[in-house]
């Protein structure tokens, strides 16, 4: 067998060549000087960034805490007082919400839990209750006599407004 010898010269790695040459030189320093500049604008636009995202979310957290915010009602003293604990208030509530919660407004549940309810009762029931989310996701919150009136048609409303005299 004949061997081969190779003869052939390598050529250079050209990145080298370039590199070496004085163009290759001044393209680098360019492009050095174009990254600093970049670096230098990007650091002079963070704390812009971080003082807008600070105050836009400043202002949505006010927003959402004021504005989504229950106010409990005071019991009247010139009425009797309530004929319900805090915590029937609060089974009251739980039973209220869920039979309004999903399909069908459980209207027949409603009415038997708010039937005997003196006024300060209602109260109670109702601060209970509390805002609590609708059905359909991202809803807002409501509060008993909002989901009454979402859920309620009219002569349905009137039922409760017989149980409950001069609430809502």
């Amino acid at each position: 067998m004949k061997s081969k010898t190779k003869n052939t010269k390598k050529l250079g790695n050209p990145a080298l060549l370039i590199a070496g040459s004085e163009a290759g030189q001044k393209a680098i320093s360019n492009a050095s000087d174009n990254q600093k500049a970049v670096v230098q604008a990007t650091a002079s636009v963070i704390p812009f960034l971080i003082k807008t995202i600070v105050i836009v979310g400043g202002g949505l957290y006010l927003y959402y805490r004021f504005t989504n915010r229950f106010i409990s009602l005071k019991e009247n003293p010139n009425y009797p007082v309530s004929n319900i604990t805090n915590n029937q208030a609060q089974t009251k509530a739980e039973s209220i919400y869920n039979a309004m919660l999903g399909f069908g407004n459980g209207f027949e549940i409603v009415k038997t839990n708010i039937a005997g309810l003196n006024y300060n009762a209602f109260i109670k029931v109702y601060n209970a209750f509390g805002n609590r989310q609708g059905s359909i996701p991202f809803s807002d919150k409501m509060n008993m006599v909002e989901w009454f009136t979402d859920q309620f048609d009219e002569s349905e409303l009137n039922q409760l407004r017989f149980l409950v005299p001069n609430m809502f």
